[in-house]
């Protein structure tokens, strides 16, 4: 079950494929996304140029069907979404799958386009990091992108990722119907679901000038993920680029 409907269409025009792309099910919205992502590859220009827009749904070039299917999932996402225990991870498999590779500030400075965003004035800034790998487009050593991961004492495991769209070729369309909460003013999209067991996740997501950004936090079971995501949302806010 994917409810980060914030990238709900992430097209490369490079060769590469975007981290933060609606999963590609099996059904209406999952196959457009697949035509348009291997129309945009074979348009590919030789000096891709990244992108990002707000779309309101009824100008979408998509299908009927696409639409009606997007229109029930940002109703279903307006509230906490119930799903099915083991849809949500357990502490243990997240760390098991968790890289735990730590890259020093000069190593990342030489593989990113840009600095890291700088994670010290928020929750994030003196908590365990876990561990990180490159994201987004991929280049040998280099990426457009980088997400880390921490281990956040009353919270759970939180993801941060960001990747450079700009410098990654990526062209990103964003649903206006599906931005339900605002990080520093610019718009953004906030889900939140809890397990059969009671594990819970939120994710934000949200763009800036040339980043795209998320958090996601995975909570063991009676985790308060209303409380996970008040503390998203102060982690937004307080990141600098």
């Amino acid at each position: 079950m994917n409810f980060n409907l914030l990238l709900v269409a992430c097209i490369p025009i490079s060769a590469t494929t975007c981290a933060s792309q609606v999963d590609a099910e099996a059904d209406a919205v999952g196959q457009w996304l697949h035509q348009r992502t291997m129309q945009a590859a074979l348009n590919a220009d030789t000096s891709p140029v990244g992108s990002y827009r707000i779309v309101r749904l009824a100008d979408m070039d998509a299908p009927e069907e696409v639409k009606q299917q997007l229109r029930a999932d940002i109703k279903r996402a307006k509230s906490v979404v119930q799903v099915v225990e083991g849809n949500i991870p357990t502490q243990v498999e997240i760390l098991a799958a968790v890289p735990r590779t730590q890259r020093s500030a000069s190593e990342l400075r030489q593989r990113l386009p840009q600095p890291p965003s700088r994670l010290d004035a928020t929750l994030l800034g003196p908590a365990e990091l876990i561990g990180m790998e490159p994201s987004g487009a991929l280049d040998g050593a280099k990426s457009s992108g980088l997400s880390r991961f921490y281990r956040l004492e009353g919270v759970g495991i939180v993801e941060f990722s960001e990747n450079n769209f700009l410098a990654a070729g990526m062209q990103i369309e964003v649903i206006a119907e599906a931005q339900n909460t605002e990080v520093n003013g610019k718009p953004a999209n906030l889900g939140k679901a809890v397990d059969g067991a009671g594990r819970t996740r939120v994710e934000l997501a949200w763009t800036g000038d040339s980043k795209t950004y998320s958090l996601i936090a995975t909570g063991e079971p009676g985790s308060d993920v209303e409380r996970n995501a008040r503390v998203l949302h102060d982690i937004a806010a307080a990141i600098v680029d």
